[in-house]
């Protein structure tokens, strides 16, 4: 059995002597300081299980000391008791205030001296639910990460959650039973918790916060928003990946796109979107993205609405690459005046034009529209390819317009346009996680 790690403050070497000899045969492994400021630096230092503080010691008193743990990240969820002579109801109510999990009167006996920190330490990281070993075991069970989350904030538990999956190993922090801080591969904060709830059954080992890794992963968001967040992710994860299932095996954007993401300094959606390069199936991407499954597959589904993933077979009548709708003004006409819409679907082959008189199939028409920074409008020929007047069908009332003598150069800036709108739109998406 591994030991707790408890550090004793008191300014009477005799006494804190005592209190240690105490304590070994819990058993725990016991540090000792004289003062408040030896108290501080080695609470910081070794980052204990639990601190017994005196409130009387010269320099920085127990209460002081106490103030500055809490406000230490690295030390406010270290669970604290004070000990004293001084048994006013004042000084009780202060320490508690403080966040203290306990107050005893000196002198201390030694049989409830041991009781009440069996007592802390089963309260700050009890049992986990379902066989999950006491904390000081080094063993490792399956449970519901769920169940988990529940019985720790039921108990205000204050432990990190060490969980693995196969190779796959992630880390959840809890500070009187809230979730503070996650880590799972390349996942952090809220992402990586959501992941972690996918792991119907996952190993569960718990282990002290003072061997917590620095950096990253804050969390911010309430247990049960993020459980029922979570929850609603892993309803629709099926679904979405079924919507994927024309992708090529190799899942690739254009490199235009990634070039684009790249350049915003979108630092998290540039990681997945850097993924798609053609090398990745979609197991992989999965794998490697920095945001949870849920995510992952809503930003790939995007890009596949809008042309942005190769297709393994795509349909016969829709040609392949970026197809956006633009909120652009359009003139068009065949054998009549002009005609305008103020948006389109615009494609580098084509357009659909929404209107409730749309020109028969094989029509030709002449388009007239200006791009964004382009100094003249692109004006191009082209033949209607499908048309629907029926708003029961699929796909709304309008027209297709195939383009039959579009220049390399407005095809060019066409496609510059849309991979530039593909770019902001799901840079916008990611950094919203």
């Amino acid at each position: 059995m591994a030991d707790w790690r408890i550090l004793v403050a008191d300014d009477e070497p005799y006494v804190a002597l005592a209190i240690k000899e105490v304590l070994e045969t819990l058993p725990a492994q016991v540090l000792t300081a004289h003062d408040g400021e030896t108290a501080l630096q080695l609470a910081r230092a070794e980052r204990p299980d639990l601190i017994l503080l005196d409130v009387k010691m010269p320099g920085l008193d127990g209460f002081q000391v106490a103030t500055a743990l809490k406000q230490d990240a690295g030390t406010v969820g270290i669970p604290l008791v004070f000990f004293s002579a001084l048994g006013a109801p004042s000084e009780k109510v202060r320490g508690l205030e403080l966040g203290a999990e306990d107050y005893l009167a000196k002198p201390i006996d030694a049989e409830e001296l041991k009781a009440r920190v069996r007592t802390v330490m089963r309260r700050v990281c009890p049992p986990a639910p379902g066989a999950v070993p006491p904390p000081t075991s080094p063993r490792a069970e399956p449970v519901s990460l769920v169940d988990l989350v529940r019985k720790l904030e039921e108990e205000r538990c204050s432990t990190r959650v060490l969980l693995s999956r196969g190779r796959e190993q992630g880390e959840i922090t809890f500070v009187d039973g809230h979730i503070t801080r996650a880590i799972q591969g390349p996942r952090q904060g809220e992402a990586a918790v959501y992941q972690l709830l996918g792991w119907q059954e996952a190993m569960v080992d718990l282990a002290p916060l003072g061997q917590a890794a620095p950096g990253g992963g804050e969390v911010a968001a309430p247990n049960q928003g993020l459980l029922m967040e979570g929850s609603r992710r892993l309803e629709e994860i099926s679904g979405l990946r079924t919507r994927l299932a024309a992708v090529a095996a190799k899942v690739v954007v254009p490199p235009r796109v990634r070039e684009l993401v790249a350049r915003k300094g979108w630092s998290t959606i540039a990681v997945l979107i850097d993924l798609l390069d053609g090398t990745h199936d979609l197991d992989a991407v999965l794998a490697e993205s920095p945001f949870d499954a849920w995510m992952t597959l809503k930003t790939l589904n995007r890009l596949l609405a809008v042309g942005a993933l190769e297709a393994e077979a795509p349909e016969a009548d829709r040609r392949g690459g970026l197809r956006l709708k633009v909120g652009l003004p359009i003139e068009y006409q065949s054998l009549g005046l002009w005609q305008q819409s103020a948006t389109f679907n615009l494609s580098a082959w084509g357009v659909f034009i929404r209107t409730a008189v749309p020109f028969d199939t094989g029509e030709q028409v002449v388009l007239r529209f200006q791009l964004p920074g382009q100094p003249n409008p692109t004006r191009v020929v082209g033949h209607v390819v499908w048309a629907n007047a029926d708003p029961s069908k699929w796909g709304g009332m309008g027209m297709g317009i195939h383009f039959l003598d579009l220049t390399v150069v407005d095809r060019e800036a066409i496609e510059a346009h849309l991979a530039e709108m593909v770019a902001v739109q799901i840079s916008g998406v990611g950094e919203q996680v």
